[in-house]
């Protein structure tokens, strides 16, 4: 779903991240009963797909040119942590998005996609000498993630370290980010933002203004940085994306500091 509601029995001010979060446990908790069979149904999917692309009993008998794009295109080979979002992403927003596929075309149904541009341009704009180092905070955690993502697997001990057959996950990841960047600022993911500086905020004493284009700028250059990660496998730089994303957030850190201690 493109906006999560949020309780509304209070002005939207008295809305906090906990309230928020209870909120959404609540409904999930009501709606168990009605999706406990599809969610069944799901786990036993990927349990089968395990099965039969981990195991060593099966995986070796199949074909390399079924076996080989099955195990990239499902995360198969990727840590539990990647897999589990894998899976999740697939079962909420994929099958999401194949419904609006069904319903207005492949072409509208990517129009959130061509929005992100110009509203990353704009949210630039709008932040000033704010979007870089929030861009570097971003793409800084994406190069350091992509990097770990692609690196876990049952092989790690023979040095299977940010490798493309677990690559998959962070272009999965990205295109969904991206996509909800673009569906605008009502989506779950701005409203978590939000709440989450809040709550920073009250605990630290923050002062500084915290706006969705904020949001926007880290979110992209966190997109930027998983897929940044791509050229680095290539070249077979294994730790690339940890180096590159420690500088990226160390920049970032100092930058932030900087303009925290003589705002504009």
């Amino acid at each position: 779903m493109t906006s999560t509601s949020i309780p509304t029995s209070s002005t939207a001010s008295s809305v906090t991240l906990s309230s928020w979060l209870s909120h959404l446990f609540n409904v999930a908790k009501a709606n168990l009963p009605k999706v406990w069979a599809t969610m069944a149904i799901q786990i036993g999917i990927v349990l089968l797909v395990q099965v039969v692309f981990w195991w060593d009993g099966i995986n070796p008998y199949l074909p390399t040119f079924i076996s080989g794009p099955i195990i990239f295109l499902t995360a198969t080979y990727n840590d539990v942590l990647p897999k589990t979002i894998y899976w999740i992403i697939v079962f909420t927003f994929g099958k999401r998005l194949l419904t609006k596929i069904q319903l207005v075309g492949f072409k509208k149904a990517l129009d959130p996609i061509k929005a992100v541009i110009p509203d990353v341009k704009h949210a630039v704009t709008s932040l000033g000498q704010w979007a870089l180092p929030l861009g570097l905070l971003g793409s800084g955690l994406g190069l350091i993630i992509a990097n770990n993502f692609a690196s876990y697997s049952r092989f790690a001990a023979y040095g299977a370290v940010n490798k493309m057959d677990k690559y998959f996950i962070a272009v999965v990841i990205s295109f969904t980010l991206s996509y909800f960047m673009g569906e605008g600022k009502k989506h779950w993911i701005f409203t978590f933002s939000r709440l989450s500086y809040q709550a920073l905020a009250k605990r630290f004493t923050w002062t500084t203004p915290y706006t969705d284009a904020h949001t926007l700028i880290v979110l992209s250059g966190f997109v930027a940085g998983l897929l940044a990660d791509f050229p680095l496998i290539l070249i077979g730089w294994q730790t690339g994306g940890y180096l590159l994303g420690a500088v990226g957030l160390i920049a970032a850190i100092v930058l932030l500091v900087q303009k925290e201690a003589r705002p504009a």
